[in-house]
């Protein structure tokens, strides 16, 4: 979202570079799904619509947080396997 504002993008325009970009990640890794998170999932019905794939696009539930809560998961995890003596 940031970087969209930040180059006074319009809708259009951002949709065809991350076009261009979904496309490369299905010749790469032909996923089943992509997960948009940060601050752009917050306007997923602005472009999601819009985008083309032969996979699912759904923004994230936890929107801008799911970078935050992810990093939290993580690090509980890793605190409860050294607490265990697992690496």
């Amino acid at each position: 979202a940031r970087l969209r504002e930040e180059n006074e993008l319009t809708w259009d325009e951002w949709i065809a570079r991350v076009q261009v970009y979904l496309d490369h990640i299905d010749r790469l890794f032909s996923p089943d799904l992509v997960i948009f998170g940060g601050g752009i999932s917050k306007n997923s019905e602005q472009f999601l619509p819009a985008l083309r794939t032969s996979y699912r696009l759904v923004p994230a539930a936890l929107r801008n947080n799911a970078g935050i809560v992810g990093a939290a998961l993580a690090a509980y995890e890793s605190a409860a396997y050294q607490s265990e003596g697992i690496t």
